[in-house]
């Protein structure tokens, strides 16, 4: 039975790092941004409140909360990943299509050609390239002044910190003004991109650290009001595998773990956390007014500045069950996809993405009220 809708959605969404994976968060988004546009009835307020990420995530993020509207994010994550995607002739092996990447991604990196100085690289390619594509398809003036609270991740080299770079300040951490350094810095992998300078810090990819920053996206909800809260969090590591055949498998299944898992973890923990509060909310609710210790009743006032979720909706794009659910066929045999820019592989992932958010996201929103239920 569908709940009642209320007249407020907040929406927050979390974008993991993973190279050409990227690819499904891109479909994703756009049926998220659709769906959004379905439920923003007159009489209802419906409002992206956070899109965080890392990586590929923050590069996408970055066009989502860069852009004027929600048919303009569309439009900037479609034109984003078409300058990405790399045409190869049909006649071209799988396998070279695949790894073609490894070669250099127009408009993302390209090799170092110093060669007579390989024994000094601390990387392989050059990420210059990404700066112009960034400034191409994401309206930072938008993005600086926009009401969603937008965050991407990057490690200080030097320090080992997990440093935030934030369009709005929070707490002790100010206000960033963000630019195309910004995103690039929290998409900087090692050893195959180098670190970016920025002020007086070096940074790498925040997915050395933490691949999925859940935390800022809860923090950006509205902590009271009758508002329905939904937190998004798109997964795009998979699980389970069979053994590796080979070092470049064995180096992409360690990926997978590393990356994916932390999620897993995470979300297991803000789901406890999410009960955790709604339980002492009732509780506090139960007994009469007045009644409770001064220190105990701040205690349980403190607790709100953990926002209570309706839901934590995980699209796990690797899910076999989900997959199946969407008569969709689980790819088992792709070890190239982190790097698979094929405009083939990206389109696939597109569509995968799409259809998997669609899917889930239109149950979520039915069974809260916010869309009809199917006759």
């Amino acid at each position: 039975m569908a709940q009642v809708a209320k007249d407020k959605v907040e929406i927050g969404v979390v974008l993991q790092g993973g190279g050409a994976l990227g690819a499904y968060e891109y479909g994703a988004m756009t049926a998220l941004l659709e769906l959004m546009d379905k439920i923003d009835v007159p009489g209802r307020t419906v409002r992206l409140v956070a899109v965080t990420g890392v990586s590929i995530g923050a590069i996408n993020a970055a066009c989502v909360v860069g852009a004027k509207d929600r048919a303009d994010a569309r439009r900037r994550l479609e034109s984003l990943w078409s300058d990405l995607s790399l045409d190869v002739p049909d006649y071209w092996w799988t396998a070279i299509s695949r790894n073609l990447a490894l070669l250099g991604v127009p408009g993302f990196y390209s090799p170092r050609r110093d060669i007579w100085n390989f024994f000094n690289w601390t990387n392989f390619y050059d990420t210059d390239p990404m700066l112009g594509t960034l400034a191409k398809h994401v309206d930072f003036i938008s993005l600086n002044a926009s009401e969603t609270s937008f965050v991407v991740t990057a490690v200080d080299v030097a320090s080992g910190e997990l440093i935030r770079f934030r369009n709005h300040a929070r707490g002790d951490e100010p206000k960033v003004e963000i630019g195309p350094r910004h995103v690039l810095a929290s998409g900087s992998l090692p050893p195959a991109f180098p670190s970016i300078p920025i002020k007086d810090g070096n940074f790498w990819d925040g997915g050395v650290i933490d691949n999925t920053p859940l935390g800022d996206s809860i923090e950006a909800f509205s902590a009271a009001g009758e508002v329905d809260r939904f937190l998004v969090v798109m997964n795009l590591f998979r699980k389970q595998r069979a053994a590796p055949k080979n070092m470049i498998e064995v180096n992409d299944r360690l990926s997978e773990l590393r990356y994916g898992n932390r999620l897993r973890q995470d979300r297991a923990n803000a789901n406890t956390i999410n009960q955790l509060v709604q339980t002492i909310d009732a509780l506090a609710a139960a007994v009469p007014a007045g009644s409770l210790d001064p220190e105990l009743e701040k205690r349980v006032q403190d607790t709100s500045r953990f926002k209570i979720l309706n839901e934590i909706t995980d699209i796990d794009l690797a899910d076999p069950g989900l997959m199946a659910k969407a008569n969709l066929s689980l790819e088992s045999s792709d070890p190239a996809a982190f790097r698979d820019f094929s405009a083939a592989g990206v389109e696939r992932r597109r569509r995968v993405g799409y259809q998997l958010a669609q899917l889930k996201l239109r149950e979520l929103f039915e069974a809260y009220g916010l869309l009809p239920a199917p006759h």
